[in-house]
């Protein structure tokens, strides 16, 4: 996967006996930043077809093209390429890289996410794209902060009606689709994570979603979906 700017690299933190200093290295976790108030955020256009929800911020920049509100509705601000909308695709940005960044810890053998139960980790597929065709529980083991990241070289997409289903304390606001061009969201899939997309997002008829769909070099197109922004990430 190319990275879309520098790396953030990750930190060092060294923990020591008397006897037996050890260094240790630890990944600092991927935050949203200013992004984690935004359900959609683009960098060129943000288009609505239908009656369109967005619990929280949506926007654009550098682009300023927002259409389809209403009927559509977003409860909380819209930015066209305001600084709200700037401070968004640069959050997102940097949680890309850092994402990108990270040393995995599993390699998956299947390329479908469909039917199979993972815990938190950083995880990499056998091929550059990657599917959901059905149900991929996310297990977060009784922590709360356990980060579930996938890293996808090109495109992500959903089938219709599939799901991303958290249990065991995991939190959308702590899972990472992150890939380096784009994603087709299946009608009527849910899911539960943020977007990071090196190109577009396009979401069929129904499709919902908990958490921040961000393209950092194309449009958000959405039909009749409902996206919440999980601004706040219960923590321990």
């Amino acid at each position: 996967m190319k990275y879309l700017t520098t790396i953030i690299t990750a930190t060092v933190l060294v923990t020591s006996t008397i006897a037996n200093p050890i260094a240790v290295k630890r990944a600092s976790p991927v935050s949203l930043g200013l992004a984690n108030s935004f359900g959609a955020i683009s960098s060129s256009t943000l288009t609505s077809t239908g009656k369109t929800l967005i619990t929280g911020d949506a926007g654009t920049f550098p682009g300023t093209s927002i259409t389809g509100f209403p009927p559509g509705v977003v409860t909380g601000s819209t930015s066209a390429g305001g600084l709200a909308s700037q401070n968004a695709e640069a959050s997102c940005l940097a949680a890309y890289n850092h994402a990108v960044g990270l040393v995995p810890t599993v390699a998956l053998v299947a390329s479908d996410l469909g039917g199979v139960t993972l815990c938190p980790g950083v995880y990499t597929f056998p091929t550059p794209s990657a599917t959901l065709t059905t149900t991929v529980t996310l297990d977060g083991t009784g922590n709360p902060n356990g980060q579930f990241i996938f890293q996808i070289s090109t495109t992500f997409s959903s089938a219709a009606g599939s799901k991303v289903l958290l249990v065991g304390g995991a939190q959308a606001c702590n899972v990472f689709f992150v890939l380096g061009t784009s994603a087709a969201i299946g009608a009527k899939s849910e899911i539960r994570g943020n977007i990071l997309a090196g190109t577009l997002i396009a979401a069929s008829e129904g499709a919902s979603g908990i958490g921040t769909w961000c393209s950092l070099n194309a449009a958000v197109t959405l039909i009749n979906n409902a996206l919440t922004a999980q601004t706040v990430c219960t923590s321990v």
